[in-house]
């Protein structure tokens, strides 16, 4: 003990004699040992702050991360649009690792402002939704969060079509052929214009660019209104419409004959002009000689309005 006590000792007076032999050495284990632990530190916050890989590796997390991986953000990492606190997050692993690890619970909700720095930034990069009808209405007027249209199915951001009839359930559209259209088909949201119902150059782009849909509208058509004054997808189930709505029907019309005839039997849809001789002649053949090169309506008048 005492040879032992002798060794410490003297070395504690060598290092007294030549400080600087020691010094200098440890010196250089504590910096290195404080820039590995920087380092090491360093990496580990950013695997866990910026990596979206972090996220990957919680295995409930994959179905979310692959809607992710195939989005139009794909490149934005996680954590650029869910932001919290580092003590929030470690507190988030803790009680997933050691209380419950079945399931994720919410966390680093997307708040509107995080959506805005992007998408009302005036960068090319990425849609810009101030100026749009859709958005104007939803989030501007009525303050609807974006995450509650955009985020349903989780990283899909293309909102489906089911999720508008959550508010509008009192607008489910009814005529046939339309029911499986997505609402934005016809209600654009990206659209520049100050309303979101739909236009009548937006109708026929759908109905004049097929065949089956096509319809006849002249430039020079008495009626220069939007469709919908007419057909009603969200009340009518048939594309028939009700003409008596809007017009009265005196007269002519109210003849028996006539009384019990479409509308368009007499009057090209789109087009609604006076019915002209040759429509009259196919109810009428007999009469292809009576005042022959005169209109009907020259001497028959339809009163209505």
């Amino acid at each position: 003990m005492n040879w032992f006590n002798s060794r410490i000792r003297r070395f504690w007076q060598w290092i007294r004699r030549h400080p600087k032999k020691i010094t200098i050495p440890v010196t250089c284990v504590i910096v290195g040992a404080i820039s590995l632990g920087g380092v090491q530190f360093g990496r580990f916050y950013n695997y866990t702050q910026t990596d979206p890989n972090f996220c990957q590796s919680c295995h409930l997390m994959q179905e979310s991360w692959d809607r992710w991986d195939a989005s139009s953000h794909k490149d934005i990492s996680c954590h650029d649009c869910h932001q919290q606190s580092l003590f929030t997050s470690a507190k988030q692993v803790i009680s997933f690792a050691f209380a419950s690890n079945d399931k994720v619970e919410k966390h680093a909700v997307v708040l509107d402002e995080v959506c805005m720095s992007c998408h009302e930034s005036g960068s090319s990069m990425w849609i810009q939704v101030a100026a749009t009808s859709g958005h104007k209405v939803h989030a501007e007027e009525q303050n609807i969060a974006c995450v509650k249209c955009h985020s349903v199915t989780m990283h899909r951001f293309e909102p489906p079509g089911q999720i508008c009839i959550i508010c509008h359930e009192d607008k489910p559209v009814q005529i046939e052929g339309m029911a499986d259209n997505h609402c934005a088909v016809c209600h654009d949201f990206l659209a520049g214009e100050e309303h979101i119902s739909p236009e009548r150059e937006g109708c026929l782009e759908c109905h004049q660019a097929q065949t089956e849909l096509a319809v006849d509208w002249p430039a020079d058509a008495p009626m220069q209104y939007p469709c919908g004054d007419c057909h009603k997808p969200h009340e009518q189930v048939k594309q028939v419409v009700d003409c008596q709505s809007c017009h009265t029907v005196e007269g002519v019309h109210l003849a028996e004959a006539h009384s019990a005839s479409s509308c368009i039997t007499c009057h090209k849809p789109h087009n609604w002009s006076v019915a002209q001789r040759e429509t009259c002649l196919t109810c009428h053949p007999g009469k292809a000689e009576h005042n022959a090169g005169n209109s009907c309506s020259s001497c028959h008048n339809f009163p209505g309005k």
